[in-house]
């Protein structure tokens, strides 16, 4: 037997891998999408707004809650128009802060977006919905599919625990306005140290989950907890270089 087939045969296939592959394939129908967001969980805020970072938004900003298999809580911020709620037949005539309820659970399907407030500089990274509905027993969903380019060279670093870290931005269109926005993604570990070396403008498409997480920030009136928005990537694979496209093997 030669060691070719050896090595062939001792190399164990990485389900998990696979998986994922095939749940952004569904996300994505096969790359025909480049921009999918999949989410369930429980509304804890909800207001009306005239606009989003100074953009005109006739519609709705809410707050979801959605847990990790750990057992950590996330926080999404979800924006949608009338349009994209479905009613149903209990809520005609209602008030949608009389039929969406704090503690409702919704069901949520849309885009993830970015969106710069120039006059704070503070950016709201947000799904925006193209569908949200009430459904009390759907189970609880947080799924983000991404196809775009990376817009600047990842940063890669290490934790106090030990765990690699690499930041980047993948640029998608904004729906909103008809140009690019930039979604923070984190990436841990391998997948960390596999892109750490790409390059911006680099094609790629990802697998993720909304997160949210706290930090300190030093101020004039003394340290205040900040929240951070960016997607958790479970699952990446660079498509193309700078132009060049790369065979995926996934299809």
């Amino acid at each position: 037997m030669s060691k070719k087939r050896n090595k062939r045969q001792d190399k164990k296939p990485d389900f998990l891998a696979d998986l994922n592959a095939g749940i952004l394939d569904d996300l994505t129908e096969r790359g025909r999408i480049s921009n999918a967001a999949g989410l369930a969980g429980e509304l804890t805020e909800l207001e009306e707004v005239t606009d989003i970072c100074g953009l005109r938004f006739n519609g709705y900003l809410a707050k979801i809650e959605t847990k990790r298999p750990s057992g950590i809580i996330d926080e999404i911020i979800v924006a949608f128009t009338e349009a994209a709620v479905d009613r149903g037949k209990t809520g005609d005539g209602l008030r949608l802060e009389n039929y969406f309820l704090p503690g409702s659970r919704l069901l949520i399907s849309g885009r993830q977006q970015a969106l710069k407030d120039f006059k704070s500089g503070k950016v709201l990274v947000f799904i925006l919905a193209e569908y949200i509905g009430l459904s009390p027993k759907a189970m609880l969903q947080n799924d983000i599919a991404l196809v775009g380019e990376l817009k600047y060279k990842p940063t890669h670093r290490e934790t106090p625990r030990g765990k690699r870290i690499s930041d980047i931005f993948v640029e998608v269109k904004n729906v909103l306005t008809g140009t690019s926005c930039y979604i923070p993604c984190i990436c841990w570990q391998e997948n960390a140290d596999e892109v750490a070396g790409w390059l911006p403008g680099d094609k790629v498409k990802l697998l993720g989950r909304c997160q949210s997480r706290e930090y300190m920030k030093d101020a004039e009136t003394g340290r205040e907890v900040k929240t951070v928005y960016e997607i958790s990537v479970s699952f990446i694979k660079r498509t193309g270089e700078a132009g060049n496209e790369i065979k995926d093997n996934h299809k």
